[in-house]
């Protein structure tokens, strides 16, 4: 019997949200906006997440996913200076990679603000990610490589408690679980494999890794981060939070084209949208 699972919805990138929503939102930027009202009356703050969708594990592989965890780790610090420290848009900001349920994987920028409107915070959010590409772009490789050790340090970082040991183990275990039996062989030195293809240089047998020097990763970041962040095929969505002050300009969108407010919203466009392969990266 086949075992029921999640699964992630590939978004739509701008031709395809043109093809679903029609001419109104080709001048958008973010062509699908997922919106709500704060349920509080005292909340004051207004909030953004800008999510551009990679791909799924199985496409991405161990050095796609790797790739994407050193622009979150890099990404973290210029976000925050910018947005937060000159541009002062709100306490809380955040760049980061994130793994959905279903094997999905993005790259969202978040910023929660009492002063400034979510349309006004999402137009700082992209400006941010272009300014973000240039300055990777100035960054020397010696930067890229230094970046993929602290991640790497951070993966293969040793249980402290026997609890966390099992936990990882058991993890493994549980993940082939949805899997058919191709994939029941639960791989239990998975995180050091994917530990390796950031590890420069490495020529071993069995290695994973295809990158040998830290200009030929610099070289690898800046393709990805352009062709998933920057290009035409970018798969962008953004979720706006408005407190109750601002309710009025929620309730003038709704109903607009690419405008996500209801539940009936949401069923409609994902009649449209394919899912994500569910198989592992392993």
């Amino acid at each position: 019997d086949e075992t029921p699972r999640f699964q992630t919805l590939k978004m739509p990138n701008k031709a395809e949200a043109l093809k679903i929503f029609g001419a109104e939102t080709e001048a958008s930027e973010v062509p699908v906006v997922f919106e709500a009202v704060a349920h509080s009356e005292s909340e004051e703050n207004n909030s953004v997440e800008l999510y551009m969708q990679t791909a799924s594990s199985y496409e991405l592989g161990y050095e796609g996913l790797a790739i994407q965890e050193v622009i979150g780790s890099m990404a973290y610090n210029s976000a925050f200076n910018q947005l937060r420290t000159k541009e002062q848009l709100g306490y809380i900001v955040s760049a980061f990679g994130k793994k959905t349920t279903g094997n999905g994987n993005a790259f969202c920028v978040l910023v929660q603000s009492s002063n400034t409107l979510p349309p006004a915070l999402e137009e700082r959010c992209l400006r941010w990610v272009e300014q973000f590409r240039q300055e990777m772009e100035d960054f020397p490789p010696e930067r890229f490589a230094s970046e993929a050790a602290a991640v790497r340090a951070n993966l293969l970082e040793k249980d402290i408690k026997l609890s966390e040991e099992i936990g990882a183990v058991w993890g493994e275990i549980l993940m082939t679980v949805p899997h058919s039996e191709h994939f029941k062989n639960p791989v239990f030195d998975r995180v050091e494999k994917f530990a390796d293809v950031l590890t420069l240089g490495g020529d071993k047998e069995g290695d994973v890794s295809s990158i040998k020097t830290a200009e030929e990763l610099k070289k690898l970041v800046l393709e990805f981060y352009d062709k998933y962040f920057l290009s035409s095929e970018r798969r962008a969505v953004s979720s706006r939070v408005y407190n109750r002050k601002a309710k009025d300009l929620f309730d003038a969108n709704v109903g607009k084209p690419g405008v996500i407010s209801s539940y009936s919203d949401a069923r409609k466009m994902k009649q449209h949208l394919a899912s994500l392969p569910t198989a592992p990266y392993w």
